[in-house]
């Protein structure tokens, strides 16, 4: 010990640039005057590793300090596995970051033609069902229409049925006339008047009346003929429409099912290629050619389970994606101190003490408290989701909560505990002068409560001080600053010898 001693004092001589100050007189004899300052040059403190830390005030005695790890939850990470089997080819590296929506993976697969094929027959027979369907509707239509005509065919045959009947009634009017000319001219050649050329005459055109009436009334049976078979015709139309508008229903039906299992063979196809079924809309999935994993959320690519041009089977693990941005910290508490751990806290995760990550920036938000405790370690877990989130604060990475469980105490001064050590009886650290940022001052610790991280003080410093962090163990070996026998130090340093005042 007392040659490491040497040996620093040497290196801080050795460092020292300026020239020694000269002796001072004590009073009660020769030598130089002791201080309770060291310097500490640039030169120094870069050989010796010396860091500051600024004294804070500080809520100690209301600080819980739990150790735990950043971690990301379960439905920050992702698993991606290949949809199809199929040769792989990797379009993303390890460690990579991705975006929703980027591709990842390309895979060509025999198993996704046989898909494109099925959806191809489904769609056929979806077609023809649709087909089936117009037919039926159009058949329906013209029956509908036929329905529609026949009181218009039939009152087409009035006027020609008035015609007929207006032409017999005059047949009937020369028939008449002609019998009666004929038994006229049949009384005057019995009477001996009459001439026999007259009388054939006569008959002739009473024959030829008859005949005609004959044919009228033939021809008034004919449409009424017609009129009997379109009224049947219509009342057959009537009769077969009900059918063909069941026909229609079933067309209907049969196309709605054909749609239905189309439909959901194609979301089945969306769902096992991670798309949406709107990406496969229309004929958008025939266009397919290579099976595209596709990024469903933010991340960073973690693992690759396979190798560039790897043949693969449907569900084979292709990689882990993490989304980083979503990191919280888990800590573990004590059960006995659930009495002041509460929702809503306000907390802080602290980088690790000591190390490059002392003095970064800290992860706040408000802790939560697990709803289940270890009832083995006697543990519960603690929660915090950083509303900022540092660069160190990395999944994985070792940290340590602080929370203060009582904001209404009033906070006071604090010095990091691995400022303090112990000399001999003494606890002592070492004060920045502010006066002259090359010294430091050896200062006897007045301690208060310690949370394991800071300490509180009640002397020898003010808000904003320095204090040596990295360092103190080493000024503390060279001895310099120490009282020497009875006596104080003033402010600026210099020593009273005597009986303290």
């Amino acid at each position: 010990m007392r040659k490491l001693s040497l040996m620093l004092l040497l290196v801080l001589a050795a460092c020292t640039t300026k020239p020694e100050p000269a002796p001072h007189k004590d009073e009660g004899g020769a030598g130089a005057a002791p201080t309770n300052r060291i310097d500490i040059p640039p030169a120094v403190v870069r050989n010796l590793g010396i860091t500051f830390a600024k004294v804070e005030r500080r809520r100690v005695e209301r600080t819980i300090r739990l150790p735990g790890v950043f971690e990301v939850p379960p439905e920050a990470e992702r698993e991606y596995r290949a949809p199809v089997g199929g040769r792989v080819t990797l379009l993303v590296n390890q460690y990579d970051h991705v975006a929703t929506g980027d591709e990842l993976a390309r895979i060509d697969s025999a198993q996704w033609r046989d898909m494109q094929r099925e959806l191809d027959a489904i769609e056929a027979e979806l077609t023809a069902r649709q087909a089936d369907v117009v037919m039926a509707q159009a058949e329906r239509t013209a029956a509908e229409a036929d329905i529609e005509a026949y009181p218009r065919r039939i009152a087409a045959y009035q006027p020609h049925q008035d015609a007929l009947e207006a032409h017999r009634q005059r047949l009937t009017e020369a028939r008449d006339l002609w019998q009666a000319r004929v038994q006229e001219i049949e009384d005057l050649i019995a009477k001996g008047a009459g001439k026999a050329s007259e009388l054939a005459e006569a008959r002739a055109q009473l024959a030829t009346a008859q005949s005609a009436l004959s044919e009228e009334a033939e021809k008034r049976a004919e449409l009424e003929r017609e009129k009997v078979e379109l009224a049947f015709g219509q009342q057959a139309a009537s009769n077969r429409l009900p059918v063909l508008m069941a026909a229609e229903t079933s067309a209907q039906s049969l196309a709605a099912s054909a749609k239905r299992s189309f439909d959901l063979k194609l979301r089945a196809t969306a769902t096992l290629l991670n798309l949406e079924p709107a990406a496969l809309d229309g004929s958008a999935w025939r266009a397919i050619d290579t099976v595209v994993v596709i990024a469903r959320a933010p991340g960073r690519l973690m693992d690759l389970d396979v190798r560039q041009g790897d043949t693969l089977q449907a569900g084979d693990s292709l990689f882990h994606v993490m989304d980083e941005s979503r990191t919280r910290f888990r800590a573990r508490g004590l059960q006995s101190d659930l009495g002041r751990l509460k929702d809503g806290l306000p907390g802080r995760v602290v980088a690790p003490a000591g190390g490059t990550l002392e003095g970064s920036a800290a992860a706040e938000g408000t802790v939560s408290i697990a709803p289940m405790a270890d009832g083995d370690s006697r543990l519960i877990d603690v929660l915090l989701t950083p509303r900022t989130r540092p660069a160190w604060a990395r999944p994985g990475v070792g940290a340590e909560l602080e929370v203060v469980w009582d904001a209404t105490a009033a906070p006071e001064l604090a010095v990091p505990a691995r400022a303090i050590v112990r000399d001999g009886l003494d606890l002592i650290f070492f004060v920045r002068d502010a006066n002259d940022p090359t010294k430091a001052i050896r200062t006897k610790a007045d301690t208060g409560l310690s949370d394991g991280r800071w300490t509180v003080v009640f002397s020898g410093v003010m808000e904003g001080s320095e204090v040596v962090l990295d360092g103190t163990y080493e000024l503390k070996l060279t001895g310099a600053g120490k009282p020497t026998g009875a006596g104080h130090f003033h402010a600026d340093g210099t020593w009273h010898a005597g009986a303290d005042d």
